[in-house]
């Protein structure tokens, strides 16, 4: 075939050309095919368009699916406020003034009072606050603190060999409470990356606080994971429960305290200490 382009006719192009615009039959054709072209054009858009909307929606789809919604937080747990017309005490009662070498009465907001040796080994307070937590939250906090050898390790800021402190429950009964409270110990001092100590619970043991009854679980920990060169090997955690007279229907005395380290809180001291619980005067 030669170089010069010829219709399926067999026509020239350039003569036809010629002849339609001589009979004025171009302009309609011109503008059919202008017409046809925009279709043409304005199809193309449309499908490019469409083609950008589907892979957008597939990619919406893909990441929706492969989206995870965030856990639940783990709610917080409340306790039960005092009944109506139950005393309420703000703030506990100030500090007594001893002589050297007494005990020293701790006065609670709870009505109750306990005792802790009055000497330079131990931080005697009713208006501090202390608790643990664990990567699950809160475990456990308490008031009116008294610390025994505190900053007794230099590693942890605040450091302290034993720790005593009340917490209050409503609308439980008094073993519920302990019971409850001292199962806490396992978080208390579980370890950082999930280990868990072993535990061990002695009681129901029955006490009598002024006249009320009260009563002792205690948990010995062994084998507690270290975080720190401070925490220990083992340790003990009692809890105390009676009738509260004010701020709460049950009174929750904690006493904590590490073993097997150099300057322990000796056991007689745990003991002076739970037996002094008594109804402030």
């Amino acid at each position: 075939m030669g170089g010069e382009f010829v219709d399926i006719q067999g026509h020239c192009p350039m003569k036809l050309l010629h002849q339609l615009r001589r009979y004025g039959v171009l302009n309609p054709i011109g503008r059919i095919v202008a017409a046809f072209a925009a279709f043409l054009v304005f199809a193309l858009v449309i499908a490019w368009v469409s083609d950008r909307q589907f892979d957008s929606d597939a990619a919406d789809s893909a990441a929706t699916t492969a989206w995870t919604a965030p856990a639940e937080p783990t709610p917080t747990r409340t306790f039960a406020p005092p009944p109506p017309g139950f005393p309420r005490m703000e703030f506990p009662p100030p500090m007594p003034e001893v002589p050297k070498g007494s005990p020293q009465p701790v006065p609670t907001r709870f009505g109750l009072t306990y005792n802790v040796p009055s000497n330079e080994r131990w931080m005697a307070t009713n208006d501090a606050v202390m608790g643990w937590s664990d990567n699950s939250g809160i475990v456990a906090t308490y008031g009116a603190v008294s610390e025994y050898r505190r900053n007794y390790c230099a590693e942890v800021k605040g450091s302290a060999l034993a720790h005593v402190g009340v917490t209050g429950r409503n609308a439980v009964d008094i073993d519920s409470a302990a019971r409850d409270e001292v199962a806490k110990a396992e978080r208390i001092f579980g370890g950082k990356t999930g280990r868990i100590p072993k535990v061990e619970l002695r009681g129901p043991v029955p006490l009598d606080v002024s006249g009320r009854p009260a009563v002792r679980y205690t948990a010995l920990v062994t084998d507690i994971p270290k975080d720190t060169s401070c925490d220990p090997d083992q340790a003990q955690f009692d809890i105390v429960a009676t009738p509260g007279y004010a701020s709460a229907e049950v009174m929750l005395l904690m006493v904590e305290h590490h073993r097997g380290l150099p300057n322990a809180l000796p056991g007689n001291e745990v003991e002076a200490i739970i037996g002094s619980l008594r109804k402030t005067e």
